[in-house]
């Protein structure tokens, strides 16, 4: 009888495995078989490689001037205009191409402020392309386990995280390479230059990262522009506030959290916040008592409203 049982839910177990699999064949295929692949560079599909792929690496830091008329173009502070992006994408992909062709040796001549520049504006370009290369954002493209952990997560439906691998594929070919989001952030940003205000000049592309801006970053005016950024982000009640106590409560956006040690830790972060206050505000923001604390963060895509 024991045998029985056991041959019973074997039995059992490969009926659920083999409707798992049809479930997550079916999850991962396209909506809509007819649909036409997301409009990109020179006529190829988005699960193509773009033209810039095959690009040698031999060229200087392009001056940024190109991304600046993009981004001019698109961005509606706090959002951005991805129908417009995805319809007028020729400046991006061209300028995504001079990334591409930018020789590492390049890079390693120009100066600190030039070379973090450029590595913010490929973060930055690499996401919107990112996004128009699968614009609309839909559900039913990540399978699905991908569907079950947005689902746990609580991923909006239009998030960035409907894109398969979102931050991990090697999409965006610069300085010879293709490179991954979390590549340029993780393993080139944030180790290289040690520099934590790039947390207020990087976008994701979610309504509650911090905004991107209508002009590229450049070396010549790099520490004015991050500073602009710190301070608009401050300006924003859904990003920064000072709450009364006591003790008071310094409450920040989501992803001052999970990049703290940037800063230093809790206590980096007020240090950090109290150098662009003074006053009252200052003084609450040191008080050995006063608590961080952060904002929940909404991962909706920075899309104008339609």
């Amino acid at each position: 009888m024991k045998k029985s049982l056991v041959l019973g839910i074997a039995a059992i177990a490969s009926v659920v495995a083999v409707v798992i699999l049809v479930l997550w064949q079916t999850q991962a295929a396209p909506a809509n078989d007819d649909s036409p692949d997301p409009p990109s560079a020179a006529g190829t599909s988005a699960t193509e490689a773009p033209t810039d792929a095959a690009m040698p690496a031999t060229g200087q830091i392009p001056s940024h001037a190109s991304f600046t008329r993009v981004l001019d173009e698109v961005v509606r502070m706090p959002r951005v205009d991805y129908q417009l992006l995805q319809e007028r994408r020729e400046g991006l992909d061209a300028y995504i191409e001079d990334l591409a062709r930018t020789s590492p040796e390049a890079l390693e001549a120009a100066s600190r402020n030039e070379q973090l520049a450029f590595w913010i504006n490929a973060y930055n370009a690499c996401m919107l392309r990112l996004v128009i290369d699968h614009y609309p954002i839909e559900t039913g493209r990540t399978g699905l386990f991908g569907s079950i952990r947005n689902r746990v997560a609580g991923y909006p439906d239009n998030s960035v995280w409907q894109i398969p691998d979102v931050f991990t594929r090697d999409h965006c070919r610069v300085a010879g390479q293709d490179r991954s989001q979390d590549e340029i952030e993780h393993e080139i940003i944030r180790p290289r230059f040690q520099e934590p205000r790039i947390h207020f000049a990087v976008n994701c592309a979610a309504l509650s990262c911090p905004v991107l801006w209508p002009t590229a970053y450049t070396g010549d005016d790099l520490d004015a522009q991050l500073d602009r950024a710190v301070r608009h982000l401050m300006e924003g009640p859904g990003h920064f506030r000072i709450e009364d106590g006591p003790p008071a409560t310094l409450r920040l956006n989501k992803v001052l959290d999970w990049y703290d040690e940037d800063f230093g830790g809790p206590e980096g972060l007020k240090t950090f916040f109290a150098d662009y206050l003074d006053g009252e505000e200052r003084e609450a923001v040191l008080r050995s008592d006063t608590r961080v604390e952060f904002f929940d963060y909404d991962w909706t895509l920075n899309d104008v409203p339609r």
